[in-house]
Formats: structure tokens, C-alpha cells, sequence
């Protein structure tokens, strides 16, 4: 169907009832014309008038059984002829007839589809043009004219027919129109809603990166017509994981409604919070006259995160980094204050949490540093560039190398050895550190069966495990296979868990490492005294060994603080059944102490540094025979 100011015409959505009106109008008009040519005696005109309320008759029998096209289609036919038989039959171009067929037209298009209103026009004008040749021709019956009174009912009864139609238009106009406001008023606030819901964040109702970014925006201009500062505040809520993993998703997403609520209220109204991921905020700031200003708002943040939030009936206490940028010192570009901001919160990250940092341009050089030791670290690992060194592990009762910890080093073909404290949190961050974690497990494991098979003992191998190795799912297989692939004992295998794992504490890493005690593998805490451990953990993970940082091995012998916390450390260690190895061992009057404080073992550069795999082996076999000719 043509278009009409790009969109299709259609009839106005008229409904059965108002065709029955129709119908009952048109049919009392030719009913009330019926009983005038009977009372005046016009027999033939009386006839037509009666046809024509048979047929509107039939019309409305076929519109009440829901044929309403039909009806309408027959209506305006019966019309069409009840009026062409009325002029031929009375005064032709001079009846009353024809002041009817604008209503006819008007009647189709309000009822019918535009093909019909298209043929009747056609139909009506063919009418009247052979009207006019038959009048001419001298073809129509002379009728005397009809008494005034006769033309002026003809007229009146038209003319009210006429507009009781345009009363209904106008009606069903008015409820069509007051129907297209309400839909566009409806259209217009779901809009507005589905805006909202665009850039809001479903869980908190905060605005979401979306909206935060196009404040962000206005902020900045705002900032450059007033010469007022702009400040962005990217905020992490810290080991957010552990909550999800030991209360459930419910309680994580119960926190974080708590925490959007808590900094939307300690915050003014011009200021925005908005949640742009996970556990990530972003707070702007604008309007403000000096950068000191910021200092009172980084306040206010940290104050909701020094009360405890209730989750589940549960108090949980939670901290957050934040890294914060500032306009125009920073930069005047949206995702340039983002970025930088993010890298900011990062460096908070790396400062131990809990805290905040400003953004600077050395942070970007940081930053690309990464990003070329991540690209370097996946050529490493196809071309061989990975090495595993050994430090021997010592017995102090008796000097023997009873074993040693597998110690990653990369030697970059241009920067030489890069030292694992660089490149390992890189591997963690670019999701490599599984790939690098069996190569050096499996490094590990076949170098120590070989040690057994070159005569040295039975010694043992310590392998460092990061927290993330821990997290999946298949740990335990892989370690199960790469012993069996290698041939090495369970019993000679000891992982390495920092203390700081240990956070991740749940029913799974508990599982997981009674699942690997099953293969006979030992369990050490590395780094112990620095991290999170206290004797819970220790009994419920049943771990063999402790391992006592070198941070209190190093003044072990000149501060007598470091010196009760070794012998604490190694005491509680007995009495749970654990052995205690020392690292850091650099002089004799460190391992005379650490002897003394019952301390079973212990490795550092008083033996040796960690050595390539050879240089481990001749040191072993050159042990082995200095103890052979002692003996």
C-alpha cells in the first residue's frame, strides 16, 4: 500500500459497534425516505428506498456475526445504488440525491479501506457525468418538482445524516488522537526508563560506566570555563574474591549494595559514584578549588570502610585501594583520567591495600614495563629461556644437604637473569602463571628423580606454588600426573604455599590439600610470620612444615624482638607437630641461634645460593665424598 509522509495507510481502527451506528443512521434515513414517497405516493422511488433498508438490513446482520468488512463493503454499495436509483428515478442532476454523496465519501473512508473509497469515488463521478448525457438526451422522466416542504425534509435529513457522520469522525479522531498522546507519552517514559536502566547499574542503582564517563565529560568542561580542579577516584574493594567464595554471591552482592549506599551518603550531591564493575567504584569530583580538598573526601571514604558492614547477620570488615588522578595535572581526556586512576588503585594494590595513591607519569613506564615482560614471558617459555635453580636445604643437626627449593629464573637474551620478584607477578596478571607452574613442576620432579638416579639420596624438592595454581579445580591431577610421568615419590615432592594464601581459606583449598597429602606430598608455609596464618589454619590444612622469613632470620642475633619471634614461631611449630626450616642463613652466628632455639633445618648463602643444575649436583656429590673420606 502507498506511503503517505513514509508511513502506510490504514483505515482508522474502527470496531464493530461504530459500523452498527453507521448503519442504523443511514438505515433510519432511507426508512424515513421509504414512508415520504409512500405518503407521496412515489411507488418506484418508495422501492428503491426499500432495497436499500433491505440491504443495510442484511449489512447489519453480517457485522453482528463479525463480518464487519463485508458489512461495510455491502453498506456502501447499497448507498451507492439506493442513491443512483433516487436520481434516476426523480429530478437526476436536480434531486436532492447527489447532496449525498459527500456523506457517502466521507462514510467510506471512515469505514472502509482506500481501494473502496477509490471505486466509489469513480463509481459516484461516472454517475453523475451520465446524469448529465441522459438529461441532455432528453432520456429522464419528467417529474413535476417536488413541494418545498417535500425538498426541505430531503434536505434536512441529509444534511443531519451528514453530521451525525462527521460527528463520529470527529469522536473517533479525538479518542484516536488522545490514544496517540497517551502511547507517545507512554513511548516517551520508557525511554526514559530504559535510559536509566542503560546507564545504571542493575544491583546498586549507581550510575554505570556509561553515565559516569558522560559526567565525567561535563565536568571536565565545567572545569575548564570555571579554572576549577576535577578529580577521579578509582576504588577496589580488597579481597572482595574471599568474601564471594566464603559467604556466597548473595552476601558479595548484599556488601557492595551497603558499600554504594555508604559512599553515596558521605559524598555531596554535585559529586557522582558510580559502580563500573564488580567490586569497582568510580567516585568524580568536581568544582573543587585546590587539591587539598581531596584529601577531605579520601577521609570521608575511608571511614565507611572502618566500621563493619552486616552480611547475612555477619560482621565483615573490608578495605579498599584508591587510585586518584587529577584534571588538568593528569590529563584532559576521559579515558586518560580513567586509565591513569586504574593505574593508580593498582599501585595501592602493590603497596599492600588498604590505602591510596596519586597518579604519576612513572606509573606508566611501570605499566609498559608489563606489558613487555608479558610479551617476553610467552617467547620464553617456546624458546627455552626458563631455568630452575636449587638452593640447598640444610639439616642443622648435621650439615647435610637433605633437599632442595626449585627456584625460577629467566634469562632474557638481551637483560640476562631477570629475578622471579619481577616477572612472576606479570605471569600472574597475564594469566600465565599456570603454563610457567607445571613447566617448573614438572622441571622440578624429573631433576629430582634424577638425582636418585645418580646415587645422591633420596632429597628432596620444594616447589613454589602461587595462590592462583591453587584455584583450580585440577591442581591435584596435575600434580598426581607429573608424579607419575616422573617417577618421583609423593614424599619427595614439598609445596610451598605463602602465607598469604592462606586468605583463600575455604572447604575447597582445605579438600584440596588433603587430596594431595593422599599422593604423600608435604605441605610448607613459606614466608611465615608475615602474612595472615594463625593456629586455626594451621590445624585445620595439617601442613609439615614452617618456613620462618629471612626478614627475622637476618637480625635474629641483634634484636631481641626477632629473636622471641623465632623461638615462638618454633616452639608453636613443635607443638603442633611441625617441622621448622630457616631462610636467610648468611653467617655462623645465625645458625648457632637458629640451632639453639631447636630449629631443624635451614638454607641461605652460608651454604650456598641457588645453583644451576649441575653446579647442584657437584655440590651434593662433592658433600657426599667429604662426608665419605670423614667417615
Amino acid at each position: 500500500m502507498p506511503a503517505v509522509g513514509g508511513t502506510a495507510w490504514r483505515p482508522l481502527p474502527l470496531d464493530a459497534v461504530r459500523v452498527r451506528q453507521v448503519a442504523w443512521v443511514v438505515l433510519g434515513v432511507f426508512a424515513a425516505l421509504t414512508v415520504l414517497n409512500l405518503f407521496r405516493e412515489r411507488w418506484v422511488s418508495a422501492v428503491f428506498d426499500f432495497g436499500v433498508v433491505a440491504l443495510l438490513g442484511l449489512a447489519l446482520w453480517r457485522n453482528a456475526r463479525g463480518q464487519s468488512t463485508q458489512a461495510i463493503q455491502l453498506m456502501v454499495v447499497s448507498l451507492a445504488l439506493g442513491l443512483l436509483a433516487l436520481m434516476f428515478a426523480g429530478q437526476g442532476l436536480y434531486d436532492e440525491a447527489p447532496m449525498a454523496y459527500p456523506t457517502l465519501v466521507v462514510l467510506a473512508a471512515m469505514l472502509g479501506a482506500r481501494r473502496l473509497t477509490r471505486v466509489l469515488v469513480a463509481v459516484l463521478l461516472a454517475s453523475l457525468m451520465a446524469m448529465f448525457l441522459l438529461d441532455q438526451a432528453a432520456l429522464l422522466p419528467s417529474i413535476p418538482d417536488s413541494p418545498l416542504w417535500v425538498r426541505l425534509a430531503e434536505m434536512g435529513l441529509i444534511l443531519l445524516v451528514t453530521w451525525m457522520l462527521v460527528q463520529m469522525i470527529s469522536d473517533d479522531l479525538r479518542q484516536a488522537i488522545g490514544q496517540l498522546e497517551g502511547e507517545k507519552l507512554a513511548l516517551q517514559q520508557s525511554q526514559q526508563e530504559n535510559e536509566r536502566l542503560v546507564q545504571s547499574d542493575a544491583l546498586t542503582g549507581l550510575p554505570n560506566r556509561l553515565l559516569a564517563r558522560d559526567r565525567l565529560e561535563q565536568l571536565l568542561v565545567q572545569g575548564v570555563d570555571s579554572d576549577r580542579f576535577v578529580a577521579v577516584i578509582f576504588l577496589d574493594i580488597d579481597n572482595f574474591k574471599t568474601v564471594n567464595d566464603s559467604l556466597g554471591h548473595a552476601a558479595g552482592d548484599a556488601l557492595l549494595l551497603q558499600v554504594a549506599v555508604k559512599l553515596r551518603a558521605s559524598l555531596r550531591d554535585t559529586d557522582t559514584v558510580a559502580r563500573i564493575s564488580g567490586d569497582e567504584f568510580v567516585i568524580l569530583l568536581g568544582n573543587l578549588k585546590s587539591e587539598h580538598a581531596i584529601a577531605t573526601v579520601i577521609a570521608k571514604i575511608n571511614r565507611v570502610f572502618r566500621e563493619a558492614f552486616s552480611v547475612n547477620g555477619m560482621d565483615v570488615l573490608v578495605t579498599a585501594s584508591m587510585g586518584i588522578t587529577v584534571s588538568p595535572r593528569d590529563g584532559e581526556d576521559v579515558d586518560v583520567l580513567l586509565k591513569n586512576a586504574d593505574l593508580a588503585m593498582y599501585e595501592a594494590k602493590d603497596s599492600g591495600r588498604n590505602t591510596f595513591r596519586f597518579f604519576n607519569a612513572h606509573m606508566n613506564d611501570a605499566v609498559a614495563e608489563q606489558l613487555h615482560l608479558a610479551s617476553g614471558l610467552r617467547t620464553a617459555l617456546v624458546n627455552g629461556e626458563l631455568r630452575v635453580h636449587y638452593q640447598p636445604q640444610i639439616d642443622l643437626a648435621d650439615g647435610r644437604i637433605v633437599g632442595a627449593e626449585a627456584l625460577l629464573r629467566w634469562l632474557h637474551p638481551e637483560r640476562g637473569y631477570i629475578p622471579p620478584a619481577v616477572f612472576i607477578p606479570v605471569a600472574e596478571r597475564c594469566g600465565l602463571i599456570h603454563e610457567i607452574g607445571d613447566w617448573v613442576l614438572q622441571q622440578a620432579c624429573r631433576d629430582a628423580q634424577a638425582w636418585r638416579a645418580l646415587g645422591l639420596g633420596e632429597l628432596m624438592v620444594a616447589v613454589n606454588v602461587s595462590p592462583l595454581q591453587l584455584r583450580r579445580d585440577d591442581f591435584d591431577v596435575v600434580v598426581a600426573d607429573t608424579l607419575a610421568a616422573t617417577g618421583l615419590p609423593g614424599a619427595l615432592l614439598e609445596l610451598e604455599l605463602t602465607e598469604s594464601s592462606l586468605v583463600l581459606d575455604t572447604r575447597d583449598l582445605v579438600e584440596l590439600l588433603q587430596r594431595l597429602r593422599r599422593h604423600g606430598v608435604r605441605i610448607a608455609i613459606d614466608d611465615f610470620g608475615t602474612g595472615y596464618s594463625n593456629l586455626g589454619y594451621l590445624r585445620r590444612l595439617a601442613v609439615h612444615r614452617l618456613k620462618i622469613d629471612r626478614s627475622f632470620v637476618d637480625k635474629i642475633c641483634v634484636d631481641a624482638s626477632d629473636e622471641a619471634l623465632v623461638r615462638a614461631i618454633v616452639e608453636m611449630a613443635h607443638c603442633l607437630n611441625l617441622s621448622v626450616i630457616a631462610e636467610g642463613v648468611e653467617n655462623e652466628a645465625a645458625l648457632q641461634r637458629l640451632r639453639s632455639l631447636g630449629c631443624e633445618g635451614g638454607q641461605g648463602y652460608l651454604w650456598s645460593q641457588a645453583l644451576p643444575l649441575d653446579d647442584f649436583v657437584a655440590l651434593v656429590r662433592a658433600q657426599t665424598k667429604e662426608v665419605g673420606t670423614t667417615s
